[in-house]
């Protein structure tokens, strides 16, 4: 009996697409990685210090935009990045008639240690009727929503994962927020970010 294939961030995105014939184009962002805020800074007279740079907001290095068939053919040894840096795919998608959507979004990055079935619970209570999966990202995990959101949607989505504090870093969704969009990652690094975000078994969760 032959395993399972993985499969990967750039495949469970390109399977989202592929159920939504009325995308147009989607967006990719090179970036650099390193050692984020809160490693960096842990404690109450650290982070207190360097509130200045708690406000930097980081600016993409490259964007690339394809047509809706062009990411569908997309191969990972595509995605070519320099040292420290990785694609991330962002949430804003344009759809047929030049409008945008976004495709539901979340990176578990907790403040308090939080378990996989902590995570399953709350998505369970605030995503209902949504089709999702979720990926380990080597540290903590990513989240991906079947169903497309409206502006007002996505804000929505993202006010309702800040609610039970332990789950989400604010400042996640406070760089998203001032972005736009949200943001996850395709590729791996093998400093910072070693692992290529994988679809975790039994991670599909259908509600009814």
């Amino acid at each position: 009996m032959h395993a399972p294939l993985k499969r990967y961030s750039l495949d469970v995105i390109q399977e989202i697409i592929s159920l939504h014939p009325e995308i147009k184009s989607v967006q990719l962002i090179l970036h650099d990685v390193a050692l984020n805020w809160r490693q960096k800074y842990g404690t109450h007279e650290s982070i207190t210090s360097h509130f200045e740079e708690a406000l930097d907001q980081e600016v993409p290095l490259k964007i690339k935009h394809y047509l809706r068939n062009d990411f569908l053919q997309l191969q990972p040894e595509d995605l070519i990045a320099g040292e420290h840096q990785v694609w991330s795919f962002t949430s804003k998608v344009t759809m047929a008639d030049d409008t945008f959507r976004h495709i539901p979004m979340m990176n578990f990055h907790p403040l308090q240690e939080a378990t996989l079935e902590d995570i399953i619970g709350f998505i369970e209570l605030s995503e209902p009727s949504t089709k999702g999966a979720i990926l380990s990202s080597g540290r903590y995990f990513h989240y991906y929503g079947y169903t497309l959101l409206s502006e007002d949607e996505w804000l929505q989505f993202n006010a309702r994962f800040l609610m039970p504090v332990i789950l989400v870093s604010p400042r996640y969704i406070g760089h998203r927020l001032r972005d736009g969009y949200s943001t996850l990652r395709l590729t791996s690094d093998t400093t910072f970010k070693p692992k290529v975000p994988e679809l975790i078994d039994k991670s599909y969760i259908f509600y009814q």
